[in-house]
């Protein structure tokens, strides 16, 4: 360690900007020891003022967690700041001469991790886990004063059920409400400041902008400040008074948030801007006869890479290759041992559809609605209540074990999550040819490698990644090989369920084209399951919209903004955050 730390709490406050709740001062963090030791952050330097909303916002791997654990002194073992100061209200958090900053921890700092379920303990009510924290901060309260505590702070965060919500377990209450609690929980302290990692990941659009309405209420209503991790620029644009971009562990730019929106000045944070789809993104890159590709640099104002392979000229859909006609799907809940009386309950209701060959189709609608339900029963993952599902002239609804077993090469599905889609203890050469043995793709086991070398290539990774582990790749490396696994068995409909929503800009934009290319390359089909209307608006032909099991309607992809769309789909659009290049406060 350097000499950079203040005194411990109760000596001479620390030097930082006048003014400022949080100091970031020449952090550098570094994992591992000795020649092995590689630097995560690097001479980090920022300041959180009073009631302010500052992002940290990069790629994966910036740099931006690991400056949020070592602020919150949750750093993993093999992690060591090697130089710099972080102070909170004029104290050093720091352990090498300041207090430890599990002092601070709860009471001063409230962190909202990113994934609410595994935050929460699976195994306690959430009832039980507010008292606790409410008992940590609060010693001299009891029982009923610490229900009525955790109640009002349920309502905080808009949960009005609360007597449900105080008796369930995590596992019985959606992700948006699970994000409500991890809120409860960091703000019922009233701490100084909030971080919050990732807060919105993988949450669909309407609860999103709840979410973050709530985080802005509590901020207003506390006075506390908020940390934003984020790789999501239109939450930045929603919620930042200020903004620091980071790459490879450093700060490449910082300024007000709309300056870095409107006029960035560091080539990094444009190509990061240029990645993001906006609603019209694809129409304005047509009507200035640009491919449709998300650009590294420019996006739909600025230069636009070619294509790698041959433009798409428009769809040119044909005839259907998948048909649902009044396709229902009612699950059986409650009953023994879960408190609840068995009921049934209607997940997909009297749905049809249909999907031409050589299509993108995007269903859209909030959590709940019946998307992935969907995807799992067309890809003979779920039995269908009633109705039937088509595809290439085949029930699939009828097909005996034996039969759908042989038409199961030909409708693959890419999971949002890639690293729970890989089994972490076998390399990804092996997960890719193991199918192709299954089916009968491959009759060798030499045959089955250099095919997997091949679905290798076609998302452009090297043949030499075959022996490498998932833990060893990036995320969207990981989401390139999931691709790579379907591709191998030669699909002819790919069932995409929420691919890009967990990555960073920079690689949903590289994911997103290389789709659009091995549809044009491949002659494939999509079912794309998403909740960012810019997303399915770019890269899909039509889109249908579901709420509570029922499709609402469908139309093409042009028409998503349409002053005849359904109130639905108009509360879906509502709920997108656009990127705001204007000053939120006038000036």
């Amino acid at each position: 360690m350097t000499g950079l730390f203040s005194p411990a709490l109760g000596g001479q406050p620390h030097t930082g900007a006048p003014g400022a709740l949080l100091s970031v001062r020449g952090l550098s963090v570094e994992f591992g020891r000795g020649a092995e030791a590689e630097t995560v952050v690097d001479d980090v330097s920022f300041d959180v003022h009073p009631g302010e909303t500052f992002a940290l916002v990069g790629e994966s791997g910036a740099g931006k967690s690991v400056t949020a654990a070592a602020i919150i002194g949750l750093l993993p073992d093999d992690a060591t700041v090697t130089s710099g100061s972080i102070s909170l209200q004029g104290h050093e958090l720091l352990p090498a001469r300041g207090a430890p900053v599990i002092a601070f921890r709860g009471t001063k700092i409230g962190m909202i991790f990113q994934n609410p379920l595994s935050s929460l303990d699976p195994s306690f009510k959430i009832g039980n886990q507010l008292r606790e924290i409410i008992g940590l901060h609060r010693p001299a309260t009891r029982g009923k004063d610490q229900r009525l505590i955790a109640e009002t702070w349920l309502r905080n965060v808009g949960i009005e059920d609360t007597g449900r919500v105080l008796s369930a377990y995590p596992h019985e209450l959606s992700g948006g409400m699970r994000q409500r609690v991890m809120i409860a929980l960091a703000a019922l302290s009233q701490p100084v400041l909030l971080i919050a990692d990732e807060p919105t990941t993988a949450l669909d659009a309407v609860i999103q902008k709840q979410i973050l309405d709530l985080l802005k209420s509590v901020i207003a209503e506390t006075g506390s400040s908020l940390l934003v991790i984020t790789h999501d620029f239109g939450v930045v644009s929603y919620v930042a008074d200020r903004v620091a971009v980071m790459k490879d562990g450093r700060i490449v730019e910082q300024d007000r948030g709309d300056r870095v929106l409107s006029a960035p000045a560091d080539e990094y944070t444009r190509s990061l801007v240029g990645a993001v789809p906006e609603l019209g993104t694809r129409f304005r890159l047509e009507e200035r006869g640009l491919p449709r590709r998300l650009g590294v640099t420019g996006g739909p104002d600025g230069a636009v890479p070619p294509p790698s392979r041959r433009e798409d000229t428009g769809n040119d859909a044909g005839p259907a290759l998948l048909t649902l006609r009044n396709v229902t799907k009612e699950f059986v809940v409650g009953g023994v041992g879960t408190g609840q009386r068995k009921r049934r309950f209607t997940a997909v209701d009297d749905v049809s559809l249909q999907v031409g060959r050589g299509e993108i189709f995007g269903l859209i609608g909030e959590s709940g609605s019946g998307k992935s339900t969907i995807s799992r029963l067309i890809g003979g993952l779920l039995p269908v209540t009633s109705g039937e599902i088509v595809f290439d002239g085949q029930d699939v609804t009828r097909l005996s074990r034996a039969g759908l077993r042989r038409l199961r090469p030909r409708f693959q599905f890419v999971f949002q999550d890639a690293t729970s889609s890989l089994n972490p203890r076998v390399p990804v050469g092996e997960q890719i040819s193991r199918p192709l043995l299954r089916f009968g793709k491959a009759a060798s086991r030499r045959a089955s490698e250099a095919r997997a070398a091949e679905a290798l290539e076609l998302v452009s990774l090297p043949a030499s990644y075959l022996g490498r582990y998932p833990h060893e790749l990036s995320g969207g490396q990981r989401q390139r090989i999931g691709i790579a696994r379907a591709l191998a068995l030669e699909p002819d409909l790919l069932i995409l369920d929420e691919p890009t929503s967990a990555l960073d800009v920079s690689t949903q934009a590289t994911i997103l084209n290389l789709l659009l290319d091995l549809k044009r390359e491949l002659d494939l089909t999509y079912v794309f399951i998403g909740h960012n209307l810019a997303v399915i608006e770019f890269l899909c032909d039509r889109i249908g919209v579901l709420e509570r099991g029922v499709l609402l309607e469908t139309f093409d992809a042009a028409e998503l903004s349409a002053e005849e769309r359904h109130p639905v789909t108009r509360s879906l659009l509502g709920a997108v955050l656009p990127i705001r290049r204007d000053p939120p406060y006038g000036g």
